[in-house]
C-alpha cells in the first residue's frame, strides 16, 4: 500500500476552518494498518472501568494489549547495536547518527525500497515513500552562503516555544534549533561524497507529471531531468520574503516572528528528496546499517527490569527477533491511519467533529501510519503527551487566494474578527466564527502587502525566484466584474501547476460584496467594516479594535478592488499527520509515567512529544521534516554512545 501523496491532499483540502494551509509531515509511515487498525477490548490491562485507556480523557480502548509472540515463532534472530523502527526522515537520520558513532544499525521498514526509489528508471512518478521534502534548520553553512544567517538560536527556541503556548519541552526545541545546523551540513557532506555516482546515475533521469514554473514558463510535462545536484535552484528553493520587499529577518507581524530557514527539495514533481536520501540510505548500508524493508515492528522487547533491549518484527518469511545491545529508537510517524486514536486522543478536533455530524469512523484521513511507535511506547510504561493535541492542519493558519498573508478578513456576517496578521491563531479564530463565506480583501496595492508577508506555514514562496513576477500577470488578468472569478498563481508550495487562488475583483465595494456571495446586510456590513479599516489604517492610533501592526494595515481604496473566499466550517478533521507523541527527557529517552526514563527507548520524529503543543505552527518552513531529521541524528547518535 502506498500513502496518499501530499499533493492529493492539497487538491482536495478546504482553506480554513481547521482544514487551513497544510504542510509537510516528519517521518514516512512505518506500519500498516491491517495489524493496528483492529478491534481492541475495553478489558485490557491499560484499561479503565468506563473502556477508556488510563490517563487518557477519549473513548474507547484504542491501545489495547501488546502482541504475544511464543519463541517458536520467531524464525530469526539477529543483534546490532541499535535498532531503528521506521525508515522515514527520522529513522534515516537515526542510523546516519549511529553507523557515524561507529554502532551497527537495523533499520525495520515496512514499504519496500520500490516506494522510495526508481531503481528502473521508467515510471517517471514521484514515488513519496519519503513524507514530505522541506528540510526546515538554522544556520547551516548552506543557508548563510544563500544570504540566511547566521540567526539568534535562543530566539528561535523562545519562538517555538510562544507558538505552542508553552506545551513543549524547551530543550528539545533548543537542542533542534542548535543541532539541525550541523546535521543539515553532515548531510550534504554525505551527498557530496557521492557525486561521481550522482553524476552517473540521475543525470537524465526520466520524469511526467511535472508540477512546477520556472522563470515564467511549465516545465516539460514529461521528459529527462538533470537531478544531480539537488542542492541548486531550482531542485533547491529556500523560502524567503519578496526581495523587492526589502524585509529584514525576523519578519515580526501579529506578535509572532519568522525566519528563512529551510531547504525545499522540490525537484520537478513537488518532492524530489529521494534523489538526495537514497545517497544516506546507502551512506548507512555502507557503514553498519541493515534495512530490512517490507518488514512491520509488532512489539518491543523487555527484560525483567522493564529495560527495553530489542524489538520483534514480522517479515516475508515470519517474525524476526532483533537484538539492540544499547537501544531502540521509535521513529514510525504519526497515527493518522488509525480512527479509534485519532477520534480518542484529538480532543478538541474530536468535539467540533461530532458536533458536525461525524463519527469515529469517518474522521481521519486513509493512511498505513497508526501509531505503532506510540503504542510499543505506552505498552513499555510509556506516555503521550496530554490533550489538547494537534495535527498538521491545525495551528497554520487560513490560507486566501493569495497563500498565508496578512489581508483583511470578513466573515459571513461582513465583519472584521481578529488581527489578521497573528496568522497562527487563524486557524482556532475561524473555528469561532459564525459557518459560511470567509473572505480577504485588497485593492490595487495588493503586492505591497502580499509581498512582505511572514513565512509562516502556507505563506507566499518568494524563494522560487519567478514567483512575483507570475503572480503580477495573474493579476492584471483578473477579469472585473466576472462572476466566476479569475486563477492566479498560488505558490505558498512549489507545485504551481496546481496550486492556483480564485481572485474576483470590481470597480466598487458594493461590486466586489456581491461577487464574494454577500446579500442584504451582510453585503451592506462588508462595505462599513472596510470603511471602518480605513479609518483605522489613516489613524495615528492604529487598529484600536485587534491591534494588528501598523505595517500590515493598508487601506483598501484604489480600485480596481479583488477579494477571494473560502468557507468557514465548525467541523474539523485532522490532516497530514498528528503532532502529538510520546514524553520524553530532552535526550529523547522515553519516560514511564512515573517520569523516570525507559532504559534503550528513544523517540523521534512523530513518535516524539513536547515539540508543536496545539498544533503545527511554524517560525520557519518545513520545520516538521527539519525537526523529525535533527532529533533522529541526534537519538542515534545518543543511543550509539550509551
Amino acid at each position: 500500500m502506498k500513502s496518499m501523496s501530499r499533493r492529493s491532499l492539497l487538491m482536495g483540502a478546504a482553506a480554513v476552518g481547521g482544514l487551513a494551509a497544510l504542510g509537510m509531515s516528519g517521518c514516512s509511515p512505518s506500519e500498516s494498518s491491517d495489524q493496528q487498525a483492529q478491534d481492541v477490548s475495553s478489558s485490557s490491562q491499560f484499561a479503565t472501568e468506563d473502556g477508556r485507556v488510563k490517563g487518557y480523557c477519549g473513548p474507547g480502548d484504542w491501545l489495547g494489549e501488546p502482541p504475544v509472540i511464543a519463541e517458536e515463532e520467531i524464525v530469526e534472530e539477529k543483534t546490532f547495536d541499535v535498532v531503528v523502527l521506521g525508515g522515514g526522515h527520522a529513522g534515516l537520520m537515526a542510523a546516519c547518527g549511529a553507523v557515524d558513532e561507529g554502532a551497527t544499525v537495523a533499520v525495520v521498514e515496512m514499504q519496500p525500497w520500490s516506494s522510495y526509489v526508481d531503481e528502473e528508471n521508467t515510471s517517471g512518478t514521484n514515488l513519496a515513500g519519503w513524507y514530505g521534502e522541506d528540510v526546515g534548520h538554522v544556520n547551516s553553512q548552506f543557508l548563510i552562503d544563500r544570504g540566511f544567517g547566521p540567526y539568534n538560536t535562543g530566539e528561535i527556541t523562545a519562538e517555538f516555544c510562544k507558538r505552542g503556548g508553552g506545551r513543549v519541552n524547551p530543550g528539545l526545541l533548543r537542542n533542534y534549533v542548535q543541532q539541525s545546523g550541523p546535521m543539515f551540513d553532515r548531510y550534504k557532506e554525505i551527498y557530496d561524497s557521492y557525486e561521481a555516482e550522482r553524476k552517473e546515475n540521475d543525470s537524465a533521469v526520466y520524469m511526467k507529471d511535472t508540477q512546477v514554473v520556472i522563470d515564467g514558463e511549465p516545465v516539460a510535462d514529461e521528459g529527462t531531468f538533470d537531478m544531480s545536484n539537488m542542492f541548486e535552484y531550482p531542485l533547491c528553493n529556500t523560502q524567503a520574503a519578496w526581495s523587492g520587499a526589502n524585509v529584514s529577518y525576523p519578519i515580526e507581524c501579529g506578535g509572532y516572528k519568522t525566519w528563512p530557514c529551510n531547504a525545499q527539495f522540490y525537484g520537478y514533481q513537488g518532492n524530489n528528496i529521494e534523489f538526495v536520501h537514497k545517497y544516506i540510505v546507502k551512506h548507512t548500508q555502507e557503514n553498519g546499517a541493515e534495512w530490512l524493508f517490507e518488514h512491520v515492528g509488532i512489539v518491543l522487547v523487555q527484560n525483567d527490569a522493564g529495560d527495553v533491549t530489542g524489538l520483534i518484527a514480522e517479515g516475508p518469511s515470519g517474525y524476526v527477533k532483533l537484538n539492540a545491545t544499547k537501544g531502540v529508537v521509535l521513529a514510525a510517524g504519526d497515527y493518522i491511519g488509525d480512527p479509534a486514536m485519532c477520534w480518542a486522543l484529538l480532543n478538541e478536533g474530536m468535539e467540533w467533529g461530532e458536533r458536525s455530524g461525524a463519527t469515529k469512523d469517518d474522521w481521519t484521513q486513509t493512511g498505513f501510519r497508526t501509531g505503532t511507535g506510540h503504542k510499543m511506547g505506552c505498552w513499555a510504561g510509556g506516555m503521550i503527551e496530554p490533550s489538547p493535541r494537534g495535527w498538521m492542519g491545525l495551528g497554520g493558519g487560513a490560507s486566501g487566494p493569495w497563500g498565508t498573508a496578512p489581508m483583511l478578513m470578513l466573515n459571513v456576517e461582513g465583519k472584521r474578527f481578529c488581527n489578521e496578521g497573528a496568522i497562527p491563531q487563524l486557524s482556532s479564530v475561524c473555528l469561532r466564527q459564525p459557518q459560511g463565506i470567509c473572505s480577504w480583501v485588497s485593492d490595487a496595492n495588493w503586492k505591497d502587502l502580499v509581498g512582505r508577508a511572514p513565512l509562516d506555514h502556507g505563506a507566499p514562496n518568494f524563494g522560487m525566484d519567478d514567483y512575483m513576477v507570475q503572480l503580477e500577470a495573474d493579476m492584471a488578468a483578473v477579469e472585473v466584474g466576472n462572476p466566476e472569478g479569475s486563477e492566479v498563481v498560488s505558490a505558498n508550495l512549489a507545485e504551481r501547476k496546481m496550486m492556483k487562488g480564485v481572485v474576483f475583483a470590481a470597480n466598487t465595494l458594493d461590486e466586489l460584496a456581491t461577487l464574494l456571495g454577500y446579500e442584504g446586510e451582510a453585503a451592506q456590513r462588508f462595505v462599513e467594516s472596510i470603511e471602518h479599516y480605513n479609518e483605522l489604517c489613516h489613524s495615528v492610533d492604529g487598529d484600536t479594535d485587534f491591534g494588528k501592526d501598523s505595517a500590515y494595515m493598508l487601506p483598501i481604496e484604489t480600485p480596481p478592488f479583488y477579494g477571494g473566499s473560502a468557507q468557514i466550517s465548525h467541523s474539523s478533521a485532522p490532516a497530514m499527520v498528528t503532532m502529538s507523541g510520546l514524553i520524553t527527557d530532552e535526550d529523547q529517552n522515553v519516560l514511564k509515567t512515573d517520569w523516570t526514563p525507559i532504559k534503550g527507548l528513544y523517540a523521534a520524529g512523530n513518535c516524539l512529544g513536547g515539540r508543536y503543543g496545539f498544533g503545527y505552527s511554524t517560525p520557519f518552513a518545513g520545520n516538521s521534516v527539519g525537526m523529525a531529521m535533527t532529533h533522529g541524528w541526534l537519538a542515534g547518535k545518543t543511543v550509539a554512545n550509551l
